[in-house]
């Protein structure tokens, strides 16, 4: 007798099978549109001068949003590697940012916050950027899904890497000390504090 015998498996085991052969057919599905998609594009781009001249315009001028992108294709596709053991978690650190006071720094602010702050994300999107900054240190840039770039300055013990794709109200990394300088850029442009943080 075959133990895999539909028969014979669990009413679990059955919603298990069922669930991973979902899963990879979900996955093949949306590696098919990603592929389509590239195609397209590329012919596009090749065969229609105007499309070129669209693309050329807005993803090497202009600074394209990798954030909004991947935001969107979430929303739209889900994410692009299945869940196969279909577990939700709950993140364990979900903080807004806290400080005692702000004043104005080079091109942001540097905020006064108690020693060694755990740093939350401000608002999710993409590590774009990870190293040290001259006037600010050990600096993490962030490319929001909103569009703003938000650079996090003299931290410590980073727990994101380069290119991670991170959700707002995670953790960052520590203040190296009581200081932390924060930026909020969007299209070359330094935002003020008050208008970008809504307490």
């Amino acid at each position: 007798m075959d133990p895999l015998d539909s028969k014979f498996l669990t009413n679990k085991e059955k919603e298990n099978k069922k669930d991973k052969k979902n899963y990879l057919v979900s996955f093949f599905n949306k590696v098919l549109v990603c592929f389509i998609l590239v195609i397209t594009c590329l012919i596009l781009f090749k065969s229609n001068s105007s499309f070129k001249e669209f693309i050329s315009n807005n993803v090497y001028q202009d600074n394209i949003s990798f954030a909004y992108l991947n935001n969107l294709y979430n929303k739209y596709f889900g994410d692009l590697l299945p869940n196969i053991n279909n577990e939700t978690t709950t993140p364990v650190f979900n903080e807004k940012l806290e400080y005692n006071s702000y004043n104005i720094y080079l091109d942001g602010y540097k905020l006064s916050v108690s020693n060694s702050y755990l740093v939350p994300i401000i608002e999710s999107g993409i590590v774009v950027f990870m190293g040290n900054i001259e006037g600010y240190g050990e600096s993490i840039i962030i490319e929001g899904i909103d569009g703003v770039d938000i650079w996090y300055s003299n931290i410590l013990n980073p727990s994101v890497k380069l290119y991670d794709y991170v959700t707002k109200g995670s953790f960052l990394g520590e203040v190296n000390g009581n200081e932390l300088y924060l930026v909020f850029e969007r299209n070359q442009e330094y935002l003020k504090f008050d208008e970008y943080i809504k307490n």
